[in-house]
């Protein structure tokens, strides 16, 4: 493989797009953050980047987005841009013969996994690894989840689904009327689902969900501590259900700016306590998960890059290579 090979990886959010290169024996290099709400289009902010003077020539590209991706078409869940792989090539000014990649930021999350230094993971509790399934959920704007089985990717639609019973019993129990407003995962666990939650649990509106976090660390018995503490515990009765789901004996990894707000916190202790309730074979089951909350918004362009560069590779010295998860 040439020393000189280098391609684009990034990860496109709902509310920003980062974007980096990546060499062989190097890793991730110049990274950039962009405001989505600044571009009308993923294709604008690709052209941003390689505006950037002393860029070298790019031999392919792998870009991560939240939403779902078919056959490298893809369509952003929370953010109206779409487009193709071709579309992205394009915009980067590749030529035909170089791979692109489009696959979701789940995805990379998972390639991510075996690259991931301790500097960019926090270890919620160790459990004992089993198995070869890993669950990765992302709570931030929305709600996703899926499963990876030996770097293959399970596509799920989690954040359409609805809340488990476990759940609505809880929220009712709270809330002392039936959870209307939260008729589906992601419309609990998200981040404007935190500010629907207290609304709904103190009566007071929120700007935000990171000014619920804000107030409950710098006052502890505030109304916004109320909500953040139930929602972990919530959020542990829902992990319950999605490890029973999905049975991820090689750890289940949270990531998104919500998650990473919560978790990162005091009230993590709440969602541990309901995560491991001891109750029949679930319990026991739970038990032995190993939790990880990844601590890098960045860690998916990690995932991306291996990506492309094993695509980039594979095509310079004419062998047949590709990501498993697209």
């Amino acid at each position: 493989m040439a020393a000189e090979l280098t391609v684009l990886a990034g990860v496109a959010g709902s509310s920003r797009t980062r974007l980096a290169l990546a060499a062989p024996g190097i890793g991730v290099t110049a990274l950039q953050s962009f405001s989505n709400d600044s571009f009308a289009s993923l294709q604008d902010v690709l052209q941003a980047y390689c505006a950037q003077p002393g860029l070298p020539p790019l031999q392919g590209a792998c870009l991560a987005v939240a939403g779902p991706v078919r056959e490298g078409r893809f369509q952003l869940s929370n953010r109206n841009w779409s487009g193709t792989a071709a579309g992205i090539a394009a915009a980067l000014g590749l030529p035909g013969s170089a791979p692109v990649a489009v696959i979701s930021d789940l995805a990379a999350l998972g390639h991510a996994l075996p690259v991931l230094i301790p500097g960019q993971l926090s270890c919620l509790r160790p459990g004992r690894q089993t198995g070869a399934q890993v669950l990765v959920a992302s709570i931030g704007t929305g709600f996703s989840a899926c499963a990876i089985v030996k770097g293959a990717a399970l596509e799920a639609g989690l954040g359409q689904a609805g809340l488990p019973q476990a759940l609505c019993r809880r929220l009712d129990g709270l809330l002392d009327h039936a959870p209307e407003a939260f008729g589906s995962i992601g419309a609990l666990f998200s981040g404007p689902g935190l500010v629907r939650f207290h609304l709904a649990l103190t009566g007071a509106a929120a700007s935000s969900a990171e000014r619920i976090e804000a107030a409950y660390l710098a006052d502890p018995q505030s109304p916004e501590a109320r909500t953040v503490c139930e929602w972990a515990h919530l959020l542990g009765l829902l992990t319950r259900e999605l490890t029973a789901a999905y049975l991820p004996g090689q750890g289940l990894f949270f990531a998104g700016s919500v998650a990473r707000g919560i978790l990162g916190t005091p009230a993590r202790e709440h969602f541990l306590e309901s995560y491991t309730a001891p109750g029949g074979r679930l319990g026991e089951i739970c038990a032995d998960i190993p939790l990880w909350l990844i601590t890098d918004g960045a860690a998916g362009v990690s995932g991306a890059a291996q990506v492309a560069l094993a695509a980039a590779g594979a095509a310079e010295s004419g062998t047949e290579s590709g990501p498993e998860i697209r």
